[in-house]
């Protein structure tokens, strides 16, 4: 008896594979940008966390000191409002007496004087802080790198994300038309900036609703111009010299007016419009990594995201705690 061989079953042929190969690269390009929307978006949200949780350490600061934190201390001992705040994001540690000496200047190493007197600082504000800094960030890790005269006086510290506005600059009235211009007589003072007395939430006169607390400007020290990045060379002498002033989250250089068009490295004109995601550099505006527009939270809590087009006029106007015009009246 003959025995028989079943037939092979009949397989794709070459141009069948490549034509499924085909269809699935295609479905994979449209699929692709909405998987890196979806990324995009869960960071964007993450961000928001972020600033609402420093928006809420600092209202928490003020229930308990009814005090806000300042924006900065310009005078000995120099830090920006981020370390007062800690205690509130649960790094109480950070600026425990082993980790910060909080009567000593921010990047110090030693005390003052002879003799010397180590302390930590220098040390603890190299580390890089997750409630600082925007997941969308390309570069989370780097860090703020300015060498002085002498060497004890270098300021090195970990980069952050987000400031505190501390007013507008009546140099923006040369970006706007005359009608829209502010008289040098309003009070352009942010929500965080120093008072000859005390900063409370009743200070801010114009509504916790109407006034920014703190926002992003994120990428700093590097310096971005659009999306076109310059790593950060802190050296006037350099030819590639770049820097978006005031990158480490503990620097008293963190906060600023807004308004200003000023290179660091040539004082010279930064380029572009006037906007959100104009540039990152200190004194400009604001910068967030996030496609058209960046985040922001108001004193009262509230954290949004204002888009690209929001108009320069606005933006001053929720800058200023006290300028005692109403939203409204830009209609």
């Amino acid at each position: 008896m003959k025995s028989r061989i079943a037939p092979h079953g009949k397989g794709f042929t070459l141009i069948e594979l490549l034509v499924v190969i085909a269809i699935v690269g295609i479905l994979v390009a449209m699929l692709l940008p909405a998987v890196q929307a979806a990324r995009e978006a869960a960071r964007r949200m993450s961000c928001q966390n972020n600033i609402r949780q420093i928006v809420l350490a600092m209202h928490n600061h003020e229930n308990t000191y009814r005090l806000l934190p300042y924006s900065k201390r310009d005078t000995a001992p120099q830090r920006s409002w981020a370390p007062d705040t800690l205690p509130f994001l649960e790094q109480a540690g950070m600026v425990s007496d082993a980790n910060f000496d909080l009567t000593q200047n921010w990047w110090r190493s030693t005390t003052y004087g002879s003799p010397a007197v180590p302390i930590p600082n220098a040390n603890t504000v190299k580390q890089s802080l997750a409630v600082f800094t925007c997941p969308s960030s390309p570069n989370p890790s780097r860090l703020q790198s300015k060498t002085e005269t002498p060497p004890e006086q270098d300021k090195i510290g970990a980069c952050g994300d987000y400031f505190v506005t501390e007013g507008v600059s009546l140099s923006i009235n040369g970006e706007l038309v005359p009608a829209e211009q502010f008289p040098a007589t309003i009070d352009l003072k942010g929500a965080l900036r120093k008072y000859p007395d005390r900063n409370t939430f009743a200070s801010i006169s114009d509504g916790t609703s109407n006034t920014i607390l703190i926002a992003e400007c994120a990428g700093r020290e590097d310096v971005w111009r659009g999306r076109v990045m310059r790593p950060a060379a802190a050296d006037r002498k350099r030819p590639d010299c770049a820097r978006a002033r005031g990158g480490a989250w503990a620097t008293n250089d963190n906060p600023y007016e807004i308004g200003t068009r000023v290179d660091w490295c040539t004082g010279g004109t930064i380029p572009g419009p006037m906007r959100i995601n104009n540039s990152n550099e200190y004194g400009h505006l604001f910068y967030g990594f996030h496609s058209g527009g960046a985040n922001f939270a108001l004193a009262d809590g509230s954290v949004r995201l204002y888009s690209e087009s929001t108009s320069l006029r606005l933006l001053a106007m929720l800058v200023m705690r006290s300028d005692g015009r109403a939203i409204t009246d830009l209609d």
